[in-house]
């Protein structure tokens, strides 16, 4: 393997692992309990006031979507034109959805329901990922199975009531991990 690919690898890896990271401060901020008049809003109002909130959530979706990209780009060289490239797409068009439902509530108040579309997106991309990896074997199989596994059943549990939660992240933070960990001659 080429330096270059491993220092994507290891760039898609920290990529997602700050996605996932980001995704605790846009939970918590949005939690029931929570908000400017909260213990921890009066703390911190920087992160409770409205257009705070929607900055993190928007964080952790864009950075998501850059590291899926350079992960396209690794799977792609390692030999998948497919899977890889239709998660690809699914995962953009979900964060383009999900930046026009924020959008539509910063200008007009009006939070459109647009993340089950999000959400109808966003498993089948990551699910996608998962049999990219398990073809090009660009970390463990295992990771690939894993990643497919909690994809299907996690779309399943969350399909027909067409809600959240949003638990595509636990299997991009072994994918991250795996990428960040393992070591060139450990492949």
């Amino acid at each position: 393997m080429g330096a270059n690919t491993s220092n994507q690898r290891k760039i898609a890896g920290a990529l997602l692992l700050l996605g996932f990271l980001l995704v605790f401060p846009a939970v918590f901020i949005n939690a029931p309990g929570m908000g400017e008049n909260s213990f921890w809003g009066r703390r911190l109002p920087f992160l409770f006031d409205p257009a705070g909130r929607k900055y993190w959530s928007v964080a952790f979706a864009v950075v998501t979507l850059f590291g899926l990209g350079i992960l396209e780009g690794v799977l792609r060289q390692a030999g998948d034109n497919v899977f890889s490239r239709i998660g690809m797409v699914s995962f953009t068009l979900a964060t383009a959805v999900w930046l026009v439902a924020i959008a539509l509530e910063v200008r007009f108040g009006y939070m459109a329901d647009l993340e089950s579309f999000f959400i109808i997106l966003a498993f089948p991309s990551v699910l996608f990922y998962g049999v990219g990896i398990l073809r090009t074997r660009v970390v463990p199989a295992w990771v690939g199975i894993a990643v497919v596994v909690w994809s299907a059943l996690m779309l399943m549990r969350t399909l027909p009531h067409n809600q959240g939660p949003l638990f595509y992240e636990p299997a991009l933070l072994l994918v991250a991990i795996v990428l960040l960990v393992q070591s060139d001659r450990g492949r």
